[in-house]
């Protein structure tokens, strides 16, 4: 676990967006706090489209492809995805 940590180290603090829409039952976000990384999980897009709700992000992941589409037309087209 302390070679991942130091890995990891360069990445700490960043802001992860986790778009959870199917009720994840992992708990990929705790994974996430142990990595050093700051989760901010929403269920929808729409809590997305609200800046003022939604903090700036450094990373996106979403837990189905049917997501895509929706915050690329809902934040704008210069987005970078990581699927799981």
């Amino acid at each position: 676990m302390e070679a991942i940590l130091s890995k990891m180290a360069p990445f700490s603090k960043r802001t992860i967006l986790f778009v959870d829409t199917l009720g994840d039952m992992t708990k990929i976000d705790d994974v996430m706090r142990v990595l050093g990384l700051k989760p901010h999980v929403v269920h929808s897009v729409a809590e997305v489209v609200d800046k003022d709700k939604c903090p700036h992000v450094d990373t996106i992941v979403v837990d189905t492809l049917n997501m895509v589409s929706g915050l690329v037309f809902g934040i704008g087209s210069r987005v970078f995805f990581s699927f799981f």
